[in-house]
């Protein structure tokens, strides 16, 4: 028995006199940063396209890592409330899609502007609203974005137009905000979002 226990101890005691170089220097191998190759697009009059790889640092996909785990929490808990009947009326949730909005902000600039149709509480954290902001105006209180007014599909932020509960009625207003900047001559864009849906209303081949 002594010797099992002088044994155990001299195993333990190894292990705690590990030098902390020799702990760390698993963390050493890990990379910065990573490339990825982007698919060659076709060009419409255009003599050069966009970029076709680009590098995400180790703290930009931590960061990206993060919003999506928050907008998938905060989706999962917004499903429970409207099982729970605490949301009200339409709750278009967008869990499976965080990519989405957090791949289109991280290609954007904070000036740039954004507008939807359905399943828009993603892209309005990621325009900067916060989650109890969401999750207020989803139970339609006062201190949501929209007063409690606007619900699951009319949420706005700076720079972020909405959630639309009509289908395709955002394509007009988004070549709105496109032209607007283009005359008032910003160096802006504008993310016009649409579905299968949206691409049959005839107003988008009006404006195409």
């Amino acid at each position: 028995m002594r010797k099992m226990l002088a044994a155990v101890s001299r195993v333990l005691s190894g292990a705690a006199q590990k030098p902390a170089s020799r702990v760390l220097v698993a963390s050493r191998n890990f990379a910065n940063d990573a490339t990825f190759e982007i698919k060659k697009c076709d060009l419409h009059r255009l003599e050069e396209g966009p970029p076709v790889t680009t590098v995400l640092t180790r703290e930009d996909g931590l960061k990206y890592y993060r919003m999506m785990q928050t907008v998938r929490r905060m989706e999962l808990k917004a499903d429970q409330l409207y099982k729970q009947k605490i949301i009200r009326g339409f709750c278009h949730l967008c869990d499976g899609q965080e990519a989405c909005c957090v791949g289109l902000e991280a290609g954007i600039n904070p000036t740039d502007h954004l507008i939807t149709a359905y399943r828009a509480h993603g892209f309005t954290f990621t325009r900067g609203l916060s989650v109890r902001e969401i999750l207020t105006e989803l139970t339609g209180r006062r201190g949501g974005c929209a007063k409690g007014k606007g619900g699951s599909m009319h949420m706005y932020a700076k720079n972020f137009y909405g959630g639309n509960g009509i289908v395709g009625a955002q394509v007009p207003l988004g070549a709105g905000i496109a032209l607007a900047c283009k005359y008032n001559g910003k160096d802006e864009v504008c993310l016009t979002l649409h579905g299968l849906r949206g691409m049959y209303r005839r107003v988008l081949v009006g404006l195409l």
